[in-house]
């Protein structure tokens, strides 16, 4: 289980304006909804992919806290993905930890997921988590609208008795999607969306007092940053 967020904007954020970001994602982490109520939190690692002008410039994955990480943002970013795990499937470690990586069409994509896929596996893993197994799955065979949907669909047919969430969010330089398709406990497995001028940020929960959209369930989330705008397109799944 996990909180995770991610950003696209117009203009790179400053390094204290992404260090920002990544406290209200640390405090979410750590005081926001937990799946189990024990008052842990997400601690078994955290992970972030920073993005400027569509090249990767970041990728950090540590396996303590969010917030007590030893790295801090200084670097200018137009987009980035953070997760915070709360472990579920895979043992705490650096291999699965998110997000995972996966070069595909050229491009570096990262994947963080918040949910469990029981009996999901792939040969192509590095770790030994359902979720790097269902980014593989999701992306092997190209990324575009159409056969996201329709991998999603698959999926969730193939892996329904044994799943709570597919909840996902998929980054890549200018480029993001958000998946919301929870089977159980909507209201945990969530994500959020906050558009301002020139910036749309996504979140399992609000980060702050602005006015934050409710992704409907099993709803697929684009947004592509082009000719000076970022463009948004829904699909049903």
């Amino acid at each position: 289980m996990c909180r995770m967020a991610a950003f696209i904007s117009l203009k790179p954020l400053k390094g204290y304006e992404v260090e920002d970001f990544l406290d209200a994602v640390a405090r979410m982490a750590s005081r926001g909804r937990s799946l189990r109520d024990k008052g842990m939190g997400h601690p078994h690692g955290w992970g972030l992919a920073a993005f400027s002008k569509g090249r990767p410039i970041l990728y950090v994955r540590e396996t303590f806290p969010l917030w007590r990480r030893s790295f801090y943002a200084r670097s200018r970013a137009d987009s980035v993905l953070v997760h915070a795990r709360a472990a579920s499937v895979g043992e705490v470690s650096f291999e699965n930890t998110h997000p995972f990586s996966a070069v595909v069409g050229g491009r570096v994509w990262f994947f963080a997921h918040n949910g469990s896929v029981k009996g999901m596996e792939d040969g192509g893993a590095l770790g030994k988590t359902d979720s790097e197994a269902m980014m593989l799955k999701l992306v092997r065979e190209g990324i575009d609208p159409p056969r996201l949907v329709e991998r999603v669909r698959e999926i969730r047919e193939r892996f329904w008795e044994g799943l709570s969430s597919m909840t996902f969010l998929l980054v890549s330089g200018d480029e993001i999607y958000a998946l919301k398709g929870a089977k159980e406990r909507p209201d945990y497995f969530n994500l959020y969306v906050k558009r301002d001028k020139e910036i749309v940020v996504l979140a399992s929960e609000p980060l702050d007092d602005g006015s934050w959209e409710e992704m409907e369930n099993w709803t697929l989330l684009r947004l592509e940053r082009v000719e000076g705008e970022i463009r948004e397109y829904r699909y049903v799944v």
